[in-house]
């Protein structure tokens, strides 16, 4: 016959919405670093997130090759996965109006 033990170590407290969404970005960005280019500057654009299904979509603009592209990101927090949803071409001379506090 099994008995099951109680925890003696205290409960944790679940963390707050805003929190869980630091938490999860943090993760996210993670995952989006070794696909960066080391050799150009990165933006990271317009995040939105579902903190309750973990998940968080955004935008990053880098330099591909000889030019700059959009790509669009999902993270998957509950699996930890980073998946790229496709790419179009960014104006170079867009590039100055980009945050530079947005830089990855």
């Amino acid at each position: 016959m099994a008995f099951w033990k109680r925890s003696t170590s205290p409960q944790e407290e679940p963390l707050s919405s805003e929190a869980r969404r630091q938490r999860l970005w943090e993760r996210a960005l993670e995952r989006l670093r070794p696909t960066l280019p080391s050799d150009s500057p990165s933006w990271v654009l317009g995040e939105t997130f579902d903190v309750e299904n973990a998940l968080v979509w955004f935008e990053v603009v880098m330099r591909i090759g000889p030019g700059w592209v959009r790509r669009r990101y999902r993270y998957d927090g509950e699996v930890d996965v980073l998946y790229f949803s496709g790419e179009v071409p960014f104006p170079e001379t867009e590039l100055d109006r980009l945050p530079s506090e947005r830089i990855a």
